[in-house]
């Protein structure tokens, strides 16, 4: 049986290699999807296999389908936990019970949507009281950041 690839052979080559000997608090990341890459910042070490990172924003600087890019640091992004299981990184989503209760309590819809998309129902963490977590594979590297948008889609 053979491999099936996909997107762009030179982000299948680089994802997942270390870059770096310790993974700190400032840290840049790339994540690797099919033929794009973004860039990232670690914000949060818990341990070398549990993280959080950040998206940097990136700001075109170069002509017409050109990739050059400034990134820059921006508090506003959402925060990205991702962990180590076995030989891959994974982004982890969870729910606790409070956040679920806070969640029906506001009645806010998207909240409530974006729940039952990612598989959580919200009254069974309620019940049980018990925080439930997915894990979705990504495919990262640390110790560079680079931001490279496919113009060919």
């Amino acid at each position: 049986m053979s491999k099936k690839w996909y997107g762009s052979i030179d982000n299948r080559i680089e994802e997942n290699k270390m870059y770096v000997d310790e993974i700190k608090v400032g840290t840049p990341v790339t994540m690797y999807l099919w033929s794009d890459r973004n860039a990232y910042e670690v914000i949060g070490v818990e341990t070398q296999k549990k993280v959080t990172i950040r998206e940097f924003d990136a700001i075109h600087t170069g002509g017409a389908y050109e990739n050059k890019w400034e990134l820059k640091s921006n508090e506003k992004n959402p925060a990205i936990k991702i962990a180590k299981r076995g030989n891959y990184w994974y982004q982890v989503t969870e729910v606790t019970p409070e956040e679920a209760e806070q969640i029906k309590a506001s009645e806010d819809m998207q909240a409530q949507i974006s729940c039952a998309l990612n598989g959580f129902n919200l009254d069974e963490i309620i019940e049980t009281g018990k925080t439930k977590r997915k894990y979705t594979r990504v495919n990262v590297s640390f110790g560079t950041a680079d931001y490279y948008y496919d113009y060919e889609f």
